[in-house]
């Protein structure tokens, strides 16, 4: 009886130590791609594959123009920003923390970030997606 109960007593550790992993790990994808700027690679930048359930983006560096990554797989809104520092506007208020302030504005307009449309289905293996914005 000792036996069958020490017997027993480890089958049911078993079920619990691996029972203990959580939830599967999300499938990944790779994916890659180009985007270009009125025609030209874009210098710099990042491209966000967003869950369309949610899900927090995944965002890859885009550099000369192309990017690559692991993506979760899945319906993804695509966002692309990059950056310029420009000069702060004018607030009418002057003295040292408000001259020559300068601010991040980004050169992408928001139909290609904040009001994407920009959907693509990521699927296991390997994504190409090139996408062309144009600045206007």
């Amino acid at each position: 009886m000792r036996k069958f109960l020490s017997g027993m007593a480890l089958v049911a550790l078993s079920t619990v130590i691996v029972g203990c992993g959580g939830p599967p790990a999300p499938k990944m994808a790779t994916v890659k791609g180009k985007i270009n700027i009125d025609a030209s690679p874009l210098a710099s930048g990042k491209i966000a594959f967003e869950g369309t359930d949610g899900t927090p983006p995944i965002i890859l560096d885009i550099k000369n123009g192309v990017y690559e990554g692991q993506v979760t797989v899945g319906p993804k809104t695509i966002r692309i920003m990059s950056y310029k520092t420009v000069a702060m506007p004018k607030t009418g208020m002057t003295g040292p923390e408000y001259d020559n302030q300068k601010i991040e504005e980004n050169i992408i307009p928001a139909r290609y970030n904040t009001e994407s449309k920009t959907v693509k289905e990521i699927v296991e293996g390997t994504n190409e997606i090139d996408l062309g914005v144009t600045a206007k």
